[in-house]
């Protein structure tokens, strides 16, 4: 009587575990978000020859294809950023799409074009101060525009603003951009 109940019960847990690793098998999705990685290759602290004290950054990021890495910077009325950025491998030719929003508002879009010479994507957005009615918060965006997820661009960019007396950065990279 007691091996049977073992018996019994040892086929239902093998059919529970076989039917539900089928159908969860079945029911799962294989679709994964674009991967982007990022490194940051310098931060430095320097003192202009006017005296006034500077930041910068200079990060590489690689993106799948269409996949979106962002860098919030937090800026105080006036603060002035200098921002540039070239693609270092593009896979297909460069198909890197940059832009700056403030808010809902976007305050610069890349218009640069593929170069001659390998397809490389490179652009300098113009040097622009945080204005009030922006508030205090910019988001520099680069998007991979290239459907393919395994078209991968590695970008380097280099971001200059002012340093801060505080010891607080201005500068943030969110965890999750996808």
């Amino acid at each position: 009587m007691r091996k049977s109940r073992l018996i019994i019960s040892a086929l239902l847990i093998v059919s529970i575990l076989v039917t539900s690793t089928l159908f969860g098998c079945t029911s799962k999705s294989n679709t994964t978000l674009p991967e982007r990685k990022y490194q940051i290759v310098m931060a430095k602290d320097i003192i202009d020859s006017k005296g006034a004290k500077w930041k910068i950054y200079q990060l590489r990021l690689t993106l799948d294809g269409g996949a979106t890495f962002t860098v919030d910077l937090n800026l105080a009325d006036g603060d002035k950023v200098d921002c540039w950025y070239n693609t270092e491998k593009p896979a297909t030719g460069g198909s890197v799409d940059f832009k700056v929003r403030a808010g809902n508002n976007i305050i610069y879009t890349s218009t640069a074009a593929t170069t001659a010479s390998g397809g490389n994507t490179s652009d300098r957005l113009p040097t622009f101060s945080a204005a009030q009615a922006n508030g205090t918060s910019y988001r520099l965006v680069f998007h991979n525009n290239l459907a393919d997820k395994n078209s991968k661009e590695t970008i380097f960019t280099e971001i200059t603003y002012p340093g801060k007396d505080t010891g607080d950065d201005s500068i943030f990279i969110p965890l999750e951009t996808n």
